[in-house]
């Protein structure tokens, strides 16, 4: 009996070298994915079903004119009472003001079957088959004026799972996520209105799906997607950092699949820029490197436009802050054989992180200085991100809120120690700022002096 389950188990663990052999490889898709993967998957078990999140995400550029949309089911059983049923929409178009926001709803309807998902006036189905129809309405929050759209997605590129099996993507134990990457490249179209002017779009788009359990706030999530579809090039790529790192990078170019995993895949964020709107930095370019043994990939990602939107919970859990993007994606792949490809070219990015109470300002001298801000009643420490011309901003992360979720990071009158130095770890660091912590504020403002080290001030 022994030597049977020996053999056996032998032989399972053989059989998963085989396939993580394969998924490694670089070549071709892990898994396959039809039309029922891009369905509705919201099945309560009893087992973290509050943690059930899951959206839908379209994008499609049409010369001058990019519009971004997500369908979001979080907790749809509303097991925490904050459930979130609801669409969101950014449309930005050269010379104008993004026009962009939210509709929120008690109810959905989904198919488990086929790709079909409605909240109230917005939703997407099959039409024909393998295209979608996509449409919606939502209120514009700056103006009040309605943003509709209805559009027609025809995929020109296979779909493939960017994360195939459950993946650990946050801190908290047992959680997962898998993500799909139903159309790398689509041809768009369509109509987008914006209160009383409606435009044609005939345009590229993209979309993808995710779903899990998991906590919204809780991992940082890096992506981008691009195509070019005269070249029969589509790449999609995406970081999520929580307790552990997940990366998926997958390109088709000329019907051929090419996959990198994980640690195949270096980033490297090279500039941060500052959203006044919202007092959070966030990278607005970055350097991607993968190497699969087969291909090996140069990626420059400069964003071009960024519209902060957020999912907003009760304090003192942490809000979900989405920067989405267009941006310029500029590469080179390469194979072992010498082969090569160079693409530069207009896509989509986003910036995801948690938001509680963010403390931020700028540093008014032209020199590089490392911020770390340290709470003199608990010692903790963070260090700010820094963006050009000077600003930064630094906040509550989701392990603060698990280390202490009544009081994440600060608490109510807590002095914050804001000290600059020249380098991470100087021992010449000198505090520039003493902040008292005042919670019925959004979020607090320190500007740090015009001389090197200024004398230290205490603000309240």
């Amino acid at each position: 009996m022994q030597l049977i389950c020996y053999r056996y188990h032998a032989l399972l663990t053989a059989i998963m070298m085989l396939i993580v052999a394969f998924f490694l490889s670089g070549i071709g898709w892990a898994v396959d994915a039809a039309a029922k993967d891009d369905a509705y998957h919201y099945m309560a078990n009893g087992v973290d079903d509050q943690l059930y999140n899951e959206w839908w995400y379209f994008d499609v550029a049409d010369n001058d004119s990019q519009l971004q949309l997500v369908y979001l089911l979080s907790d749809p059983d509303n097991m925490s009472s904050a459930r979130k049923i609801q669409v969101q929409a950014v449309a930005m178009q050269d010379d104008r003001p993004h026009a962009m926001g939210q509709h929120h709803s008690r109810g959905y309807g989904g198919d488990r079957n086929t790709p079909m998902f409605d909240i109230d006036k917005s939703g997407f189905s099959t039409e024909e088959e393998p295209n979608l129809r996509v449409w919606g309405e939502v209120e514009d929050s700056a103006t009040g004026d309605p943003i509709r759209w209805d559009l027609v997605y025809q995929p020109t590129a296979r779909p493939w799972y960017a994360i195939p099996v459950q993946a650990h993507i946050g801190h908290l134990k047992g959680d997962w996520m898998k993500w799909l990457v139903y159309m790398p490249s689509a041809q768009v179209t369509g109509t987008l209105t914006i209160g009383n002017m409606t435009k044609s779009l005939q345009g590229t788009g993209y979309h993808e799906h995710a779903w899990g359990r998991f906590a919204l706030s809780d991992p940082q999530i890096t992506r981008a997607s691009v195509s070019v579809p005269l070249d029969n090039f589509s790449l999609a790529f995406a970081e999520i950092s929580g307790e552990q790192r997940v990366a998926f990078l997958g390109i088709e170019k000329d019907g051929k699949s090419i996959a990198f995993r994980d640690m195949q895949i270096k980033i490297n964020y090279s500039n941060y820029a500052f959203d006044n709107e919202i007092a959070a930095v966030f990278p607005d370019a970055y350097h991607v490197e993968a190497d699969n043994g087969d291909y090996s990939l140069d990626l420059m990602v400069n964003v071009q436009k960024s519209a902060a939107t957020t999912l907003d919970y009760q304090p003192p859990l942490p809000s979900v802050l989405i920067f989405q993007q267009v941006s310029i994606l500029r590469g080179t792949l390469k194979s072992k054989f010498g082969e090569q490809f160079t693409f530069q070219k207009q896509g989509f990015s986003g910036f995801t992180m948690p938001r509680l109470h963010p403390i931020f300002g700028r540093i008014k001298t032209s020199s590089n200085f490392t911020i770390i801000a340290r709470n003199e009643r608990t010692g903790q420490e963070k260090m700010a991100r820094v963006a050009s011309h000077g600003f930064y901003s630094l906040d509550a992360s989701f392990p603060d809120y698990l280390a202490n979720r009544t009081s994440p990071w600060v608490a109510e009158g807590d002095r914050v120690n804001l000290e600059m130095s020249r380098g991470p770890g100087n021992a010449n660091s000198t505090t520039v700022a003493i902040l008292s912590i005042n919670l019925s504020e959004e979020r607090q403002e320190v500007n740090l002096g015009s001389s090197l080290f200024p004398d230290t001030k205490e603000l309240k």
